[in-house]
């Protein structure tokens, strides 16, 4: 409802009311204010959710509805007044969107461990779910039991008919650590498959861009993987394609070992290591700093970036593009 209307007013003190047997999380479930339910954690979505608690907080105040103080409390809604970064803003928003999401069962084929803090795990999600796969980079939600926040992994085999899909997560203390310590056998919740992927064909195509550069960071590499798996990419074809990819160092890299195969077919991998030992004597830093470093992009027109890792690195190399004149819209993200 608008903010300030008269029947925003009388819903959000109705809703005030019902505060002993239903959430504000709840309600605005409900109520459908947000209007982003299954989506990961964004600026904009974040900002709607704020502004949602807000205006909820300072109506229910003017009403005489409730006291902040024990409404904060009584409900698992996060102070959304202290919120600031975007791991308390993906709080908010998983919390928001677990209730409305549709979970089956899937179970764990295998569990390996591919580095000092990350697993690869292969997944039966059942056919219902794996068909929903369609477009590599998209990715799906997962937790060990109801009282846990839903994790996005992203899946990093190519669309298949195979109801298996892997994914490379990193573990700590919270739902991620649960996945990485299953063993083969167990059970955990999966969401629908979720996200647009790299739609590459239309936001990629063949005819206009032939200069290709995927972008990755940690346990991003595994939807890039996807992509190149996927042959959506058609890399023969290209002029060039290049792989920026940014880790920490051997110990906390993943699908170290396919790099051969990927040079094999035309892509040109570039490490980019942030704590690399003595041995080391390729790129080391960020690996944005590395790619304006190496890339003039003298040809904007013809260019086009894949990125998947960290969320902030979208926006790194969207102003890096602008600089150099290349069409906004060669920025391809999964989400």
């Amino acid at each position: 409802k608008a903010k300030g209307s008269a029947e925003g007013q009388d819903l959000v003190c109705r809703c005030s009311r019902r505060r002993g047997t239903e959430s504000l999380v709840e309600m605005i479930a409900r109520v459908g204010v947000l209007g982003m339910r299954q989506c990961p954690a964004s600026v904009t979505s974040t900002t709607r959710a704020c502004a949602a608690w807000r205006t909820y907080r300072s109506s229910a105040q003017r009403a005489g509805c409730l006291k902040l103080r024990e409404h904060r409390t009584q409900t698992c809604c996060p102070q959304t007044h202290k919120v600031r970064g975007g791991r308390h803003r993906s709080r908010l928003l998983t919390q928001l969107a677990a209730a409305d999401i549709a979970w089956s069962s899937a179970s764990v084929e295998s569990n390996e461990k591919v580095g000092k803090d990350r697993y690869k795990l292969v997944l039966d999600i059942g056919e219902d779910v794996a068909k929903g796969y369609t477009v590599p980079g998209q990715y799906v939600q997962l937790r060990c039991g109801e009282e846990q926040k839903p994790a996005f992994i992203a899946i990093a085999n190519a669309p298949s008919e195979s109801s298996l899909v892997e994914i490379v997560v990193k573990t700590n203390d919270g739902t991620a650590g649960a996945i990485c310590a299953l063993g083969k056998g167990e059970e955990l919740d999966v969401s629908p498959v979720m996200g647009k992927g790299f739609a590459v064909e239309d936001k990629a195509p063949l005819s206009t861009c032939k200069n290709v550069y995927l972008v990755a960071t940690g346990t991003g590499i595994a939807p890039i993987r996807a992509l190149i798996q996927s042959g959506d990419l058609e890399i023969p074809s290209r002029e060039s394609v290049a792989l920026y990819y940014g880790y920490r160092n051997q110990d906390y890299c993943a699908y170290s070992e396919e790099f051969p195969e990927w040079e094999k077919l035309g892509v040109k991998v570039i490490p980019v290591l942030s704590e690399p030992g003595s041995d080391w004597q390729g790129d080391s830093g960020y690996v944005q700093d590395t790619f304006k470093a190496n890339e003039k992009l003298e040809e904007p027109q013809g260019v086009v970036a894949i990125i998947a890792g960290q969320y902030e690195l979208a926006g790194v190399f969207s102003e890096m593009f602008k600089e150099a004149a290349v069409p906004e819209e060669r920025v391809i993200l999964n989400f």
